[in-house]
């Protein structure tokens, strides 16, 4: 019976292991020859809600996905404009995201609707949904 537990001991040992390496691994992995993810990505300066705003330029599916995750404050931007080919309903979630975000909604440079997406590490994984067929998301870091 000792060698079970020792064996369970072990993989949960490893398990955990891998866990965190994957944390640190993608968390990390935004730091390519010692330049931040963001230095290829386009940044550009937009008026919202009657702020004007540093926003990174998310372009690509890949972008899209990796959005604001482990971003923390102080950042060298505020925020995070995505931008779709084809107005359509939008779910945006908060995985890996440690600041919380306001979301607007937006379609033809117009605001449509704006949500409050807290960090995960407040109020666990959620999601937020477009008030209908949106082309633009811009998340501000508060």
């Amino acid at each position: 019976m000792q060698i079970v537990i020792k064996i369970a001991l072990a993989a949960a040992i490893v398990l955990l292991m891998v866990a965190v390496y994957r944390f640190y691994a993608q968390n990390f992995k935004a730091q390519k020859d010692g330049r931040a993810l963001w230095d290829d990505y386009e940044v550009i300066t937009k008026e919202v809600d009657g702020r004007e705003l540093r926003l990174v330029v998310a372009d690509t599916p890949e972008r899209w996905q990796q959005g604001l995750m482990y971003v923390r404050k102080p950042a060298d931007f505020d925020g995070m404009i995505f931008y779709f080919k084809t107005p359509q309903p939008q779910v945006f979630w908060n995985r890996n995201t440690f600041e919380d975000l306001d979301v607007y909604w937006m379609r033809k440079d117009k605001i449509i609707g704006k949500s409050m997406l807290p960090s995960v590490e407040k109020n666990g994984l959620k999601t937020v949904t477009s008030p209908g067929f949106i082309d633009t998301v811009i998340e501000v870091i508060r």
